[in-house]
């Protein structure tokens, strides 16, 4: 008899989910999937720098002083860094790093926990609340045009009184055909640091001269340039 092959179209894919979707809801799964608590996010716990998918440069004014990680689900991984701060502003200067890997089976691609930062990364009033919490009476602008790190364009905010100046700088790394290794679906970067004077790009350079450290590559924008 000659051989019975599967048809790997998108549209036998969707049929297959729909289908493995359909069955887990009649089978009495969903309620095991509201109740499941490996969905959620475990506590935060100590680990050492050199744990870190990041590394940053030496740098006096923002060391790193502590870091922090938690799990959430088989797909999240965050972290938080916190950097010394040189000011006597309330709050903490840090970096905020959140990787999204793909499921490794077909059961953890239909039961995933909820996306752990938004996208797109900030509008215009979650970051109007989100300056006014970490700048209060500071002077905010949004920065005219975006600037570039290893990994591509990022956006941010300058904060400044008479004496401090501060940035906040986001980025989404989402390009998985040329930017991010096989299992990576995204990385999430949020950056947040306070100086003494006007330097806008001192407080920037740590964040632009960070590298990723994940087990696979990540290219960076220059090496994409390069290929071209």
């Amino acid at each position: 008899m000659p051989e019975t092959r599967m048809v790997k179209t998108p549209m036998a894919r969707a049929l297959l989910l729909a289908t493995l979707a359909a069955a887990l809801l009649t089978s009495g799964c969903a309620g095991w999937v509201r109740d499941n608590t490996t969905q959620a996010p475990t506590p935060w716990r100590r680990i050492q720098p050199a744990a870190l998918p990041v590394t940053l440069p030496d740098s006096r004014d923002f060391p790193i002083v502590a870091a922090r990680m938690r799990d959430t689900g088989a797909v999240y991984k965050s972290y938080i860094v916190a950097l010394g701060n040189p000011t006597v502003l309330p709050g903490e200067n840090r970096l905020l790093v959140d990787v999204q890997t793909l499921p490794d089976s077909l059961f953890g691609a239909l039961v995933q926990p909820p996306r752990v930062f938004p996208v797109p990364l900030y509008t215009m009033e979650t970051l109007t609340e989100t300056t006014t919490r970490e700048f209060p009476d500071m002077r905010v602008k949004v920065a005219d045009g975006a600037r570039r790190n290893r990994y591509g364009d990022y956006d941010y905010v300058i904060a400044q009184d008479g004496e401090n100046s501060c940035v906040l700088a986001w980025q989404l790394i989402s390009d998985r055909k040329r930017t991010l290794p096989e299992r990576i679906e995204a990385i999430r970067l949020d950056y947040r640091v306070c100086g003494v004077g006007s330097n806008i790009r001192a407080l920037l350079a740590p964040f632009e001269a960070l590298t990723l450290t994940l087990p696979e590559t990540v290219l960076e924008a220059h090496d994409l340039i390069d290929g071209m």
